[in-house]
């Protein structure tokens, strides 16, 4: 009598040992999601209270300390204020605002002021053409540039340069974008 022995019909994995190591990955994974959960909820309480600290904070510093009069409070405010934008203002790279503005500049153009505004990276530009096409090409550049935004030609005069040169005085605003 001859046996063959079927080897495919066999079952080669352990059923039972890969159901435990299943349920103990979910087991692992419930438990990782649960204390992600609450590390959550727990700094999600945290953030509120320190949101709330940081208000309380914040009245206190604006509000106006005992012995100290109101006009005296508010002319100190104005100082830190003004002091505050001054430092902004020195926060701007002018340098590179000056090569901007620069790259922008046609030939036939001389600026004679170049004036920062009361808003950040505002400029005002005054400055002398030899004529206004040169003057129109000009603010054409600045508004084609994508550096500079809000370009408006605030006045425009001719004036007269010596006995026969005519040239165009004119003031520019914008704002720049860095």
């Amino acid at each position: 009598m001859r046996f063959s022995i079927n080897l495919a019909t066999r079952s080669y994995i352990d059923q039972r040992l890969l159901n435990r190591i299943i349920a103990l990955a979910m087991v692992v994974l419930v438990l990782l999601l649960g204390w992600n959960v609450a590390r959550i909820s727990w700094n999600l309480g945290e953030q509120g209270r320190l949101d709330s600290e940081v208000r309380a904070f914040e009245t206190n510093l604006n509000a106006r300390p005992g012995g100290i009069s109101e006009h005296d409070f508010t002319r100190q405010q104005a100082r830190v204020r003004f002091f505050n934008e001054i430092i902004d203002r020195k926060g701007t790279d002018w340098m590179r605002v000056l090569d901007l503005v620069e790259t922008v500049t046609p030939e036939g153009i001389a600026l004679a002021a170049f004036t920062p505004g009361k808003k950040n990276g505002e400029l005002k530009l005054d400055g002398r053409a030899r004529s206004f096409d040169v003057v129109r090409r000009y603010v054409e550049n600045l508004e084609g540039s994508k550096l500079f935004s809000d370009v408006l030609l605030l006045s425009h005069q001719e004036m007269i340069v010596g006995e026969h040169g005519r040239g165009v005085r004119f003031l520019i605003t914008c704002k720049v974008q860095f």
